[in-house]
């Protein structure tokens, strides 16, 4: 038993169909309705609440442990003795997922499809050649309490659609989905390859799943995801959201070098270039953001826009 882990295994039937994945740090507020959410699931197979509670500041545990003791069948819990910090949590949660499928739902998110399960896990399970489904969704702002469409839309200019499918491309350009929509096949997930990065998120756990297979996006609305100033992304401020960005896709791209995985380096580090120069960063750190790009993309017409911006306005 790893010591920085209290390995609470509830679970003694065969392995589920399903692992219910589920970080939580400092979610009191919140992580009950994500468990009932999960707790409501209308499904003719077994599935268990994998959930990696990371010795949170506030009364998280006590409000998981009083599930738990409730349902101790529907949970396998790791416990953990000290902070580890989002990466490492995450991944201890993922090999402590057993079934054969993986479904996301964070600590702070919720569904609110009581059949959400069965329909994605029905579809995978008719159609070998996909990877990994997701469905739409709903965005709360926690602070002023307002939701909003996810923006994915434009995927279902048809109503009758029941759903579409989704490539590399199409996810890398658009970000269609949130992890509390993701119901994923176990063995197409390769969990060392988080090993090559330094920046291990959700964009890497999709883009690698998709090397295996294809996606699928339900036009249904399955579930809540959660906007408020203790995330770990959602409320940082845009210079905050650009950075990171770049960093993650940066690695990205230069871990695996494809091609798609440049043209969305050369993307979100635009972006960043536009995001630094609408904060009025100094000009000398911009210009080295602006011949990375050049370097990389050996687009004249581009470096020279973003050169005239830079010193004209």
């Amino acid at each position: 038993m790893n010591s920085l882990c209290q390995y609470l295994d509830m679970i003694e039937s065969n392995t589920p169909m399903v692992s219910v994945f589920m970080m939580v740090y400092n979610h009191e507020k919140f992580i009950e309705q994500a468990i009932e959410g999960v707790l409501m699931q209308k499904t003719n197979f077994d599935f268990v609440i994998v959930l990696g509670e990371d010795c949170s500041a506030d009364n998280s545990r006590e409000i998981i442990l009083r599930y738990t003791s409730v349902h101790p069948e529907k949970f396998k819990l790791l416990l953990n003795d000290s902070n580890l910090g989002a990466m490492a949590n995450q991944l201890a949660i993922l090999n402590a997922c057993k079934g054969k499928y993986i479904a996301f739902c964070e600590g702070d998110d919720y569904w609110t499809d009581p059949y959400k399960l069965q329909k994605q896990v029905d579809f995978l399970e008719a159609n070998e050649e996909y990877s990994i489904c997701f469905h739409r969704y709903k965005i709360l702002d926690e602070e002023s309490n307002k939701y909003r469409d996810d923006g994915c839309g434009f995927l279902f200019d048809n109503e009758k659609l029941n759903g579409v499918t989704i490539d590399v491309n199409q996810f890398l350009n658009d970000w269609v989905t949130q992890p509390l929509t993701m119901v994923l096949r176990n063995e197409c997930l390769d969990i060392t390859l988080a090993s090559k990065y330094k920046h291990y998120r959700d964009i890497h756990i999709i883009y690698h799943i998709l090397q295996n297979g294809k996606g699928y996006i339900f036009s249904f609305e399955g579930g809540i995801y959660r906007e408020h100033l203790g995330g770990t992304h959602s409320k940082q401020t845009l210079m905050y959201q650009s950075e990171n960005g770049l960093a993650v896709a940066k690695e990205l791209y230069f871990v695996n070098g494809t091609d798609s995985l440049k043209n969305n380096f050369l993307r979100i580090l635009q972006w960043h270039i536009s995001t630094l120069m609408s904060n009025h960063v100094k000009k000398i750190r911009v210009l080295r953001y602006i011949f990375e790009h050049f370097y990389y993309s050996v687009n004249f017409k581009r470096f020279l826009k973003n050169f005239k911006y830079l010193f004209h306005n």
